[in-house]
C-alpha cells in the first residue's frame, strides 16, 4: 500500500513587512523632523508645517475651519428672582428714569449697576450752577425720588463730587477741591434732612482727579462735571441680586 503523501505546509507571507518597513520610515522621519524644530528655533511651526504639506501633497486647514462651529451650547445664565424689597428697588429705579424722561433729562443721569452696588451718575448742572454748591430747587424731586430708595435698604452710600479741570478761584471755593467737596456735602445733607441716618453717608470731593473723559473739549468737561451716589452693595444684600437680574434679562 502506497504512503499518503503529506502536504507541506504554505510558506508564510512576508508581505507585512513592506508597510510596516514604511511605517518605521516615516516614524523615524517625524522625529527627525521634530529633532530638527527643536535645534532650529528660528523657523516656525508655521513654515515646517508648510514643508511637510508640499512634501506629502496635503492642505492645511486652520484649526477654526477643522472644528465644528459650535460644540459647547452657549451657557445659560439661569434667571434671579428678586425678594419683594429688591422688586420695590427696582421699581422706584425704573420711576426715576421715567422722571429724567419728564424733566427732559434722560441724557443727564445715568444708572450704573456694578459689583460695588448701584452707581447714579447726575451732570452738575442737574443739580448745581456753574462755581456753585447750592442745589437747584426744581431739581430736589429728583432727590427725593433717590431718597426713596435709599430708604428701601440699609446700605451704606457714598457721594461723590467731580469737577472738570478748568481752575476756579474764588472767596468761597480756592479750588475744585472746596467746589467738588462743598457739592458733595449739599447732597449728603439733603438725603440726611429727609429723615436719612446721617452714619450711612460719606462725602467725598475728587476734583478733577477722576475724569471719565478728555478735559480738551466742551462735551468732555461737561462729562467730567458731575455728582456720582454710589449705594455701596453688602454680601448677600439686594443690590448683588437686582444686579444679576439686569445681567439675566
Amino acid at each position: 500500500m502506497a504512503k499518503k503523501k503529506h502536504k507541506c505546509p504554505e510558506e508564510v507571507s512576508e508581505k507585512w513587512a513592506i508597510p510596516y518597513a514604511d511605517f518605521l520610515t516615516l516614524l523615524l522621519c517625524l522625529f527627525i523632523a521634530l529633532y530638527a524644530m527643536s535645534a532650529n528655533k528660528s523657523q516656525s511651526a508655521s513654515e515646517y508645517a508648510q514643508a511637510f504639506s508640499k512634501a506629502f501633497g496635503m492642505k492645511i486647514i486652520a484649526v477654526e475651519e477643522a472644528l465644528p462651529k459650535q460644540i459647547l451650547p452657549e451657557p445659560i445664565i439661569p434667571k434671579v428672582r428678586l425678594t419683594e424689597k429688591g422688586k420695590a428697588i427696582r421699581k422706584k429705579l425704573a420711576e426715576l428714569e421715567h422722571m429724567l424722561k419728564q424733566y427732559g433729562l434722560e441724557g443727564s443721569i445715568q444708572i450704573v449697576y456694578e459689583t460695588i452696588g448701584i452707581r447714579l451718575i447726575l451732570k452738575d448742572k442737574v443739580l448745581f450752577d456753574s462755581g456753585s454748591a447750592e442745589i437747584k430747587p426744581e431739581y430736589k424731586p429728583i432727590l427725593d425720588k433717590i431718597a426713596e430708595i435709599l430708604k428701601e435698604i440699609n446700605n451704606p452710600v457714598e457721594v461723590e463730587g467731580h469737577t472738570d479741570s478748568i481752575p476756579i478761584n474764588t472767596s468761597r471755593y480756592p479750588s475744585n477741591w472746596e467746589l467738588s467737596t462743598a457739592r458733595a456735602g449739599s447732597v449728603v445733607r439733603y438725603f440726611i434732612s429727609k429723615g436719612l441716618d446721617p452714619s450711612r453717608f460719606k462725602a467725598v470731593g475728587y476734583a478733577d482727579t477722576r475724569p471719565v473723559a478728555p478735559n480738551t473739549t466742551p462735551e468732555g468737561r461737561e462729562k467730567n462735571r458731575r455728582i456720582e451716589i454710589v449705594i455701596l452693595n453688602v454680601k448677600g444684600a439686594e443690590l448683588t441680586k437686582i444686579k444679576e437680574h439686569q445681567r439675566s434679562k
